[in-house]
């Protein structure tokens, strides 16, 4: 209210002050166009200074109405444009969302209608190519990726990890691996490449090339490390079987020897090569394997491998196996091992001895079958036949309680029980 006094006071006295201006220097204006014989303008100087205020006035409002309409209209411009692109990044949240949440019909749609106006349209393409992928849409995903490509220079590498990403869900798995080996021309470390080359090596069993790959994935792969080191352990293992089963013993030999010293003491992965040394004959060096792991931990597995060895001295693998049974105590596994090492060195009644206790330990069929056949080489069929039924039930047990003659039928079925 103060300030509108001071106002108004202020508008009454220079009113005042301007009335009393023009009543005592009236004055006035003479303008002169065209020289001496040109028109005259001639007019009230006051007059003169009121219509320079007000055509100064009437610029300045012109300039504020050119200034206020270029803005309207470059603001209506801006909302149409700004207004789709807000709506282009509405749109392709959403779309992202539903990608994420597995919906890929209305994931595809929502990507694709907001890829002409996206700030970055290979994420459109690529979410858009993946479902598309999902929905069956094979030569529409490749098109996508296509596209996805083509929006810049550094699309490569996105592109070649989401193409090879839908090859291995579709199982063609050399294309996969062709696709990951381009891409690792430029990229031979990426975590992802690795990650998905070794999946495709993993699925059609490319051993060679998976243990080519470990190192890399050591280094820059993001498998935890017991992972990791189960696969190393898997690839070990079936390069191995793959030799053996080629019956190349100096492959065999070979890379088992080309293993550090962390997994030839592996007992797992020395257990399985003494197998495998089995397969392709080589007895001796098995025995070796074997006898190294059953003196430092007890394997049932391995015992029972061990009674199947012909070693380089037969009564010296007697006496080894001997000195486990004074060490790990009587084991049904361990006995029978020994009645068969007994055999080797043609020591019969000391075999039969270790069959039958072992038997007391534990009905087996193939121990049944052991003793079986050496009774009966000595002489003793008709226990011996006792003993191949006996086992021959045991090893059948599932046999379902149906009539016979002379009314066997409960006894055999509690037998085979």
């Amino acid at each position: 209210m103060k300030r509108f006094l001071f106002f108004a006071l202020v508008l009454l006295l220079g009113g005042a002050l301007l009335a009393e201006a023009m009543r005592s220097y009236p004055g006035y204006l003479l303008l002169t166009v065209g020289g001496d014989a040109g028109k005259r303008i001639e007019m009230n100087l006051w007059v003169a200074v009121g219509g320079l205020v007000l055509g100064l006035l009437a610029l300045f409002l012109a300039i504020w109405l050119l200034r206020s309409v270029a803005r309207a209209i470059e603001g209506s411009v801006s909302r149409i444009r700004f207004g789709r692109s807000r709506m282009a990044r509405r749109r392709l949240t959403n779309g992202l969302v539903e990608y994420m949440e597995g919906n890929w019909a209305r994931a595809r749609r929502l990507l694709l209608k907001s890829a002409a106006r996206s700030d970055a349209p290979i994420i459109n393409y690529l979410a858009a190519a993946r479902s598309a992928f999902e929905l069956g849409y094979r030569d529409e995903a490749n098109e996508l990726l296509a596209k996805a490509e083509a929006t810049g220079d550094d699309t490569q590498l996105a592109v070649a990890i989401s193409q090879a990403r839908m090859q291995l869900l579709d199982k063609h798995y050399e294309q996969c691996i062709a696709s990951l080996q381009r891409a690792m021309q430029e990229e031979p470390n990426h975590p992802a490449l690795l990650q998905l080359l070794r999946q495709a090596y993993y699925h059609i069993g490319e051993w060679n090339g998976l243990r080519e790959l470990l190192p890399r994935l050591e280094k820059y792969g993001t498998m935890p490390e017991s992972q990791l080191q189960q696969l190393e352990l898997e690839v070990y293992q079936n390069l191995l079987r793959e030799a053996a089963n080629r019956k190349d013993r100096e492959k065999l030999r070979e890379i088992w020897q080309s293993l550090n010293g962390r997994w030839q003491r592996n007992i797992e992965l020395r257990n399985l090569y003494g197998e495998m040394l089995h397969k392709v004959d080589d007895d001796v060096e098995a025995e070796k394997h074997l006898r190294w792991i059953l003196n430092r931990e007890w394997r049932g597995d391995t015992v029972r491998l061990y009674g199947h060895l012909t070693g380089a001295d037969a009564n010296q693998q007697l006496g080894v196996a001997d000195g486990w049974q004074k060490e790990y105590g009587e084991n049904a596994d361990l006995l029978t091992c020994l009645g068969r090492l007994c055999l080797r060195n043609e020591i019969w009644g000391k075999a039969r001895q270790y069959f039958e206790k072992s038997l007391l330990l534990r009905s087996d069929p193939v121990t049944s079958a052991e003793l079986a056949r050496l009774l009966y080489a000595l002489g003793e069929k008709e226990q011996a036949a006792r003993l191949y039924e006996q086992g021959l039930l045991q090893a059948v047990s599932d046999l379902p309680q149906l009539p016979l003659p002379d009314g066997n039928s409960s006894m055999l079925s509690t037998k085979a029980s």
